[in-house]
């Protein structure tokens, strides 16, 4: 009886050895549906000439605009969008909060404020896409429930073919 259940067991471990997936396999997989925001403005905009990619930025009131939050789910959170940045974005969040639901230094506060300046933004959820030479190349502003995220990924595309 006991060598019936200690086969059983050790059958059971080798079964199971065959069918799990190594963590390093793992952490890629969930790395590749993860989103990474730049946290410095600065590092963003080199990091996106050495790649040689667009330079997303979200303008955004994290923890009290209605419509950025749902931008966030409908857009950022979407797989399509996820692959698609991974693959051929840099991103960077331009966050306003005001309730301190996000965390932001008081340095990014003030490249925030300049950022908004700089590029005309008045209203929130905004997403610009800027050029090697820091230009805009695609701009979206706001969202609704009504609206779908067409609208945004098809601004993003364009953006990403007019690259230079």
């Amino acid at each position: 009886m006991k060598k019936s259940i200690l086969s059983f067991l050790f059958l059971g471990m080798i079964s199971f050895s065959f069918v799990s997936t190594p963590k390093e396999k793992l952490d890629k997989e969930n790395d590749a549906n993860v989103l990474t925001w730049q946290t410095s403005y600065d590092d963003a905009v080199k990091l996106a000439k050495k790649k040689k990619k667009p330079l997303l930025v979200f303008f955004t009131g994290s923890d009290w605009c209605g419509p950025c939050k749902m931008l966030h789910a409908d857009l950022f959170e979407n797989e399509e969008f996820i692959t698609l940045a991974n693959k051929k974005l840099i991103l960077y969040k331009a966050d306003f909060p005001r309730n301190g639901g996000s965390v932001v230094t008081p340095e990014q506060k003030l490249k925030n404020s300049e950022l908004q300046s700089k590029y005309g933004v008045g209203g929130f959820p905004t997403v610009i896409v800027l050029n090697s030479k820091n230009e805009v190349i695609g701009k979206q502003v706001g969202y609704n429930r009504k609206q779908t995220t067409t609208y945004h990924l098809k601004m993003i595309n364009d953006a990403i073919v007019n690259y230079k």
